[in-house]
């Protein structure tokens, strides 16, 4: 009986496979690895701990020993110097296993039980985790107030509260955005000694690719995130600081406390995925924006109203948020795209109402260009008003099968 139940879940997670590749993905929070990248999250090396290269290949700890593996090391190693060339950052972690983490691994390696750290409110585009995971760290909390408008901080009353409430830290969580935050001038209010965490998750890509001012450069002293949407790598999370001295205390905590194995495969994934962005990574993050302009303007042409961001564009980075609480209920319009296998997102913050969060950074990725958003424009469109394109969305999916900006070149 055990053998014919486990024969039949594992059918059905193949027929999800199947599902999964015929789905013309647009959400905001997801990528694609390269081949290159991807073919080692079955190596055999997931199964064995990673702890460097060793000396003669022996790591030696003192009480304790372990094989090294210097050819890991040697391509983690090149990946860190791409990092810190790309970024500027004084010390770079890898160790981290998804965006959460890194989060929790920023805050207890940077502050103390009891400081308090400001972050951004779920309905101003923050993570709706970030308040729990900073009381749950033992720390106390107080949201920064946000101009929904302008998709920036209200920067005079942020730096009211952080003054009133003597916080230690600002952690900038924006996950629903269209542009960049004014940073610099927040780095301006709150003063030099104020600990500032930038969460790139969705902008690591583009600040990588060199189309998102650097974090650093406008005043953050640390760097993380998840690295599998605009930055297309595998599920895991980084740490960037750019003070050596605050990065090399936090990087030996998370090293020593906070992580043991750091799932070898997926490290030697990620670290492909960063070379990748050394190389590729401009002509990337440009195509992205250039197709979130030209897929907001096939939706305007098809008479949505699209989020207009504070410089008057559409978007400045992987997303577009395309008006739908005037269509209908919004769970009846997502069955209707999910069911003529179109996936997105739909939100109801900045403002209450409901939106699409269409993200362009995995079709990018896959080598569709402008020319290419009016088609999805339309499929989206003639889907969410009840039409049948399931073939026409199958048919036009499978024309992309590659991954672009990759070593699989």
């Amino acid at each position: 009986m055990a053998l014919i139940e486990a024969k039949t879940l594992l059918s059905g997670v193949k027929k999800q496979e199947k599902l999964n590749a015929n789905l013309l993905h647009l959400t905001a929070n997801e990528n694609q690895l390269s081949r290159t990248a991807n073919n080692f999250l079955a190596s055999k090396l997931s199964e064995r701990y990673y702890f460097g290269a060793g000396k003669e290949g022996v790591i030696d700890f003192g009480s304790y020993t372990f094989v090294g593996m210097s050819a890991v090391e040697q391509l983690v190693d090149r990946a860190e110097l791409a990092l810190k060339e790309m970024t500027g950052a004084a010390i770079v972690n890898l160790s981290c296993f998804s965006g959460l983490h890194a989060m929790m691994c920023a805050i207890l390696s940077t502050t103390k039980p009891g400081d308090l750290i400001m972050s951004i409110a779920f309905e101003d585009g923050g993570h709706g985790a970030t308040k729990g995971i900073i009381e749950s760290l033992g720390r106390k909390h107080a949201f920064a107030k946000f101009d929904q408008k302008k998709l920036q901080f209200n920067v005079t009353e942020t730096a009211k509260i952080f003054k009133q409430t003597r916080a230690k830290a600002l952690y900038i969580d924006i996950s629903v955005h269209l542009n960049s935050l004014n940073v610099q001038k927040i780095r301006q209010a709150l003063g030099k000694n104020a600990l500032i965490i930038f969460d790139a998750s969705h902008s690591m890509g583009l600040i990588l690719g060199g189309q998102f001012p650097s974090p650093f450069q406008e005043g953050t002293d640390v760097i993380c995130g998840n690295t599998h949407k605009t930055f297309a790598g595998p599920q895991r999370g980084m740490i960037l600081f750019k003070d050596k001295t605050l990065g090399e205390k936090a990087d030996w905590l998370i090293k020593t406390t906070f992580t043991s194995s750091v799932h070898t495969s997926e490290l030697i994934a990620l670290a492909i995925s960063i070379l990748e962005y050394y190389k590729f990574g401009k002509k990337y993050a440009i195509q992205i924006i250039n197709n979130s302009m030209a897929l907001a303007k096939a939706f305007v042409e098809l008479g949505y109203e699209v989020r207009i961001s504070s410089n008057g564009k559409y978007s400045n980075n992987e997303q577009v948020h395309v008006f739908v609480d005037k269509l209908g209920d919004r769970i009846k319009l997502y069955h209707r795209l999910v069911n003529n296998n179109i996936s997105t997102n739909f939100m109801q913050i900045l403002g209450g109402r409901s939106f699409a969060r269409i993200g362009t950074q995995e079709i990018t990725r896959r080598g569709m260009k402008e020319k290419d958003m009016s088609i999805i424009a339309d499929l989206f469109h003639r889907a969410i008003l009840g039409k049948p394109v399931k073939t026409e969305v199958v048919k036009f999916n499978a024309l992309f099968k590659k991954i672009y900006y990759s070593f699989d070149q």
